[in-house]
């Protein structure tokens, strides 16, 4: 884990694929996402209760991450440790930190994700879906640039 993070609210081991490797013997950024996302569909699945009624559709708003080190391919799990770090009137954040099978932390990521009307329009968050995001709120992702200013 990151020095003087808290700890995250819930983590899911994911493993890699062969292909996740690009020509630089690294996990490719575009494999990255797809191990967030992984991560994001389990972590709401399992720890996020769906309130009843209606379908809740959410789509990705904006994603950011910063690599701290390269992810190297191995046959163990990475582990991913996922938090809500910001609820708002239609959306709420994940923030995510990926630990290598040696513990370090490799990167640092967060995902907007916005609720959405049958026409597409950002709608409000249903009570129910609020209350379980508070309940698994932290601290927010401390990107290189936000902690510089930058």
């Amino acid at each position: 884990m990151l020095d003087n993070s808290p700890m995250a609210s819930q983590e899911v081991a994911v493993l890699l694929r062969w292909a996740d490797m690009d020509a630089l013997q690294h996990i490719n950024n575009v494999a990255m996402l797809r191990l967030l996302e992984e991560a994001r569909i389990r972590f709401l699945t399992e720890w996020v209760a769906q309130p009843e009624g209606p379908t809740v559709t959410m789509f990705v708003a904006h994603q950011e991450i910063d690599y701290l080190a390269p992810l190297l391919y191995s046959p163990e799990p990475v582990r991913i440790a996922l938090r809500v770090t910001r609820i708002g009137r239609s959306g709420f954040d994940v923030g995510y930190e990926v630990i290598e099978p040696g513990g370090a932390t490799v990167a640092i990521a967060e995902t907007s994700l916005v609720v959405v009307d049958a026409a597409g329009r950002p709608s409000e968050l249903p009570a129910a879906l609020r209350t379980e995001l508070a309940g698994l709120v932290g601290d927010p992702i401390p990107f290189r640039r936000r902690r510089s200013g930058s």
